[in-house]
């Protein structure tokens, strides 16, 4: 096969990583890393993603109100260091020109890397159906152990459709162009993404009305303090944003947003953050007993596939936000996992055992970083809640891609 294929085909690897976000960049780097010092054989690994580079969703709220900060939020896998591919399966031309000219194959004697530019259908116990981006064309990867790392989607523009540098930077362009011509934005949903959503915009156009909404009396949802959350919507009622809580509203015709109480707000554009959906449907056959009611995915301490008191399918692993544990879904925790998960193969493949299980969550701190209103940085972490943290404040310049990449070695 040579180093470039333009058309989806049938191939064998020892590991397929299914998503190269946080989770799934994070297995192949330190895959990467740990093959380098065993040096016993070569291995192949595949990894599948619609998305040719690094997306930091983390700064995705921000991006879109900024399109010269959105350059720095999506880091094309050519400019990754360290971490040089043997191969391309894709039909994007834009991607084929810039990745492809930095494609090395057979520049390592222990891994072999293909990048698929594309997306999983469907995954059983050892082999998976990808389809090439916007191809039509399918085919089949057989593996000997698989790594589940497909994350999760919301709604655009949260996640940007894009599959390369070029589209995303004019994606983002395109829709700061909307925002900015918006007098009045409803953002409906107070979780993570929709309070920065509307804080960024407030903070970077102080002329627009921001209206947010949240079924609940306070926010976000996760086990944090109540001072935590207090704080956070303090700060954005500073910024000027406009808070609403305990409505649900619902959008009965363009522009107009229908309260319980029956008031009407006008707005030129709604960002719907009310929800995600884990990827899950890729699981298919026998491997969808996995999947909980909660559309998580059941694993072990090692991340396998298990359903709580059943049997485990030992060539298949989860990690990232799809699997089903009780965490404050994370990049943090996303890269913890992957190169958790990758120390578990290495072990598997040569010498038949699994190293390490998760920690003790009952050990663990909880905690949470927002940035809310007028780009205060609103932290917890052990129950101490702080505002403007210096090391976040220092973290969220780039919003931790820095960090993210240094963690990552690439």
């Amino acid at each position: 096969m040579s180093a470039i294929v333009r058309t989806a085909q049938n191939i064998k690897a020892d590991v397929l990583i299914v998503g190269g976000a946080y989770a799934g960049l994070s297995t192949l780097v330190a895959l990467k890393n740990h093959l380098k010092e065993r040096h016993e054989r070569k291995v192949s690994v595949a990894m599948v993603e619609p998305k040719a580079g690094l997306l930091n969703i983390l700064g995705i709220p921000r991006a879109i109100v900024d399109p010269d900060f959105a350059k720095t939020q999506f880091v094309p896998f050519e400019k990754l260091d360290d971490l040089s591919l043997d191969r391309l399966i894709s039909s994007d031309s834009y991607v084929q020109n810039h990745l492809g000219a930095s494609l090395s194959p057979g520049l390592r004697d222990y891994l072999d890397i293909t990048y698929v530019q594309g997306k999983v259908l469907q995954v059983e116990e050892n082999s998976a159906q990808y389809t090439l981006n916007d191809s039509g064309q399918s085919a089949k990867i057989d593996f000997s152990y698989c790594v589940l790392a497909a994350g999760r989607n919301r709604p655009w523009p949260t996640s940007p459709e894009a599959p390369n540098f070029d589209a995303y930077l004019k994606e983002m362009a395109e829709f700061n162009s909307q925002v900015r011509q918006c007098k009045t934005v409803g953002v409906v949903g107070a979780g993570a993404v929709g309070i920065e959503i509307a804080g960024d915009i407030k903070h970077k156009y102080p002329e627009i009305d921001v209206h947010l909404f949240h079924p609940h009396a306070t926010f976000p949802a996760e086990p944090l303090t109540e001072k935590f959350k207090s704080t956070v919507r303090e700060s954005l009622e500073r910024s000027g944003v406009k808070v609403h809580t305990g409505v649900r509203v619902k959008e009965e015709e363009p522009g107009q947003l229908l309260l319980p109480s029956g008031e009407r707000v006008s707005v030129d554009f709604t960002y719907w953050c009310t929800g995600f959906r884990n990827n899950t449907e890729i699981l298919g056959g026998p491997l969808a007993q996995f999947v909980s009611e909660k559309n998580n995915v059941h694993v072990n301490e090692y991340l396998q596939l298990q359903r709580p008191g059943g049997d485990s399918v030992a060539n298949v692993f989860c990690i990232g936000d799809m699997v089903e544990m009780p965490i404050i879904k994370s990049a943090g925790w996303a890269l913890y996992m992957g190169r958790q998960v990758a120390n578990n193969l290495v072990g598997a493949m040569f010498e038949g055992r699994l190293v390490e299980p998760f920690p003790d969550l009952s050990q663990m701190p909880r905690g949470m970083v927002i940035v809310a209103g007028n780009g205060e940085i609103v932290s917890e972490l052990t129950g101490e809640v702080e505002l403007n943290h210096p090391g976040y404040v220092e973290e969220y310049k780039d919003y931790c891609v820095g960090k993210i990449r240094a963690t990552l070695g690439a």
